[in-house]
């Protein structure tokens, strides 16, 4: 059964092309060994990446994904699991730099993951006030027992 998860995160650091170039490599030569496919794509200072293998194989390198120290801020946009069709046979991992490239094609991309990663700035700010809210309701009523 092949899954599909598809991701946006925020790096921790500015990282060069030729840094996301090395990460790009490093990753496909380790997702080669466990039969993963996907893509890397990079923009200002967020990542999205799909990636997609054998549900057991994914799970792990996604359990790695999300201690990765070099990115924080995870946020999981889609999982599909069963009977699916590789979107990117051949691409054991294939980076794309979205500042660099000048594709008319990716315009849409970029335009999306502008719009997904305001959304997810925007989640967490509203996140971060709910449960502020919520423990200054816990401590009024803690204090008022």
């Amino acid at each position: 059964m092949l899954k599909r998860i598809n991701y946006i995160s925020s790096f921790i650091k500015d990282m060069s092309e030729n840094e996301i170039e090395e990460l790009a490599r490093k990753a496909a030569k380790n997702n080669a060994e466990n039969e993963i496919t996907g893509v890397l794509m990079a923009r200002g200072s967020v990542f999205f990446q799909i990636i997609e293998g054998p549900e057991e194989n994914i799970d792990r390198l996604f359990t790695n994904i999300l201690k990765d120290t070099r990115h924080e801020k995870v946020t999981t946009l889609g999982i599909q699991t069963g009977d699916l069709k590789r979107l990117f046979s051949g691409w054991h991992m294939k980076a794309i730099n979205l500042d660099t490239n000048t594709s008319e094609r990716l315009k849409p991309v970029k335009a999306i993951l502008d719009a997904v990663h305001a959304q997810s700035a925007i989640i967490d700010t509203l996140t971060e006030a709910m449960a502020a809210a919520a423990w200054a309701e816990i401590l009024e009523i803690s204090s008022k027992e």
